[in-house]
């Protein structure tokens, strides 16, 4: 199921995003003077909306990027004994600064952190959407990105983050069924016992955006990308890649770091996380 051991760095990855306001201007020749509302409006429109379905799906290219958050896991040796570090990212921070809001900073920083970095990225359905949404709206914004873009002549000779079959970028989906049968990461999370969704789900994402409730929209980021992690060790552990008792250690591990997290400021949405993942 997975060839390779598991790397020292991981980065377990997810993105928000929303209908682009100003890429439905520039597409439909819609004046400056309609609101975001009325533009966003009007590419539901575009996509086909029904009364059935007032806001269908939205290419990839028309989305712009409001949030991408990432859990690091690393792994270290001190002593001859192994152990486990963890670090909670997202652009934009909490508290976010209106500058780090720019759709343009928060895919540039991102890319530029995997391309200094070379961490093995997990996502969940990252595959076909994540990858192609920062790839064609880092294309909209004219940002460039060659550590993150470059790739070996063989697979053997570096990191790839485009080779559909490689582990350097792993998404969990591609492991489970199709069609029909495919889990949400809501359905696998929660039959697992993690928390999965917490009270918003990605359909609110497009109001919360709209009322610039940033703070919900990351939080909401922030748990989709802890129970990628958790669901990426249930399945290292299935396949065999740590035992049983290193499995174990690093649940309590990382329950530890969240609990630490929670006790910060801007923490209360790791304490609702905690809270519904009984361990």
């Amino acid at each position: 199921m997975l060839k390779n051991d598991l790397l020292d760095l991981t980065l377990f990855f997810d993105l928000e995003w929303v209908p682009d306001a100003a890429g439905a201007r520039r597409l439909l020749g819609l004046p400056e003077t309609v609101s975001e509302h009325e533009a966003i409006e009007a590419l539901w429109k575009y996509a086909g909306a029904t009364v059935d379905n007032p806001r269908p799906f939205v290419k990839y290219l028309f989305s712009r990027v409001v949030s991408i958050a990432f859990l690091s896991r690393r792994t270290l040796w001190r002593d001859g004994v192994r152990e486990t570090e963890f670090k909670l990212h997202s652009l934009p921070r909490l508290p976010h600064d209106e500058k780090e809001v720019d759709e343009a900073y928060i895919i540039e920083r991102f890319l530029y952190f995997i391309g200094e970095r070379e961490p093995n990225l997990v996502g969940y359905n990252s595959n076909e959407s994540d990858l192609q949404v920062l790839i064609q709206r880092g294309i909209v914004n004219e940002i460039t990105s060659p550590r993150f873009c470059a790739r070996p002549q063989k697979p053997w000779e570096g990191r790839d983050y485009f080779y559909r079959f490689g582990e350097e970028h792993l998404d969990l989906l591609r492991l489970f069924s199709n069609g029909n049968m495919k889990p949400t990461l809501n359905e696998l999370a929660r039959l697992c016992g993690f928390p999965g969704k917490t009270g918003t789900s990605g359909g609110d994402v497009v109001d919360l955006w709209l009322d610039r409730d940033i703070r919900k929209i990351v939080e909401y980021n922030q748990h989709d990308a802890l129970n990628t992690y958790l669901v990426w060790l249930r399945v290292v552990r299935f396949c065999g890649k740590l035992s049983d008792e290193e499995y174990q250690s690093e649940q309590f591990h990382f329950r530890d770091f969240l609990e630490e997290e929670s006790a910060k400021p801007n923490g209360d949405h790791l304490r609702t996380f905690i809270d519904n993942w009984p361990l």
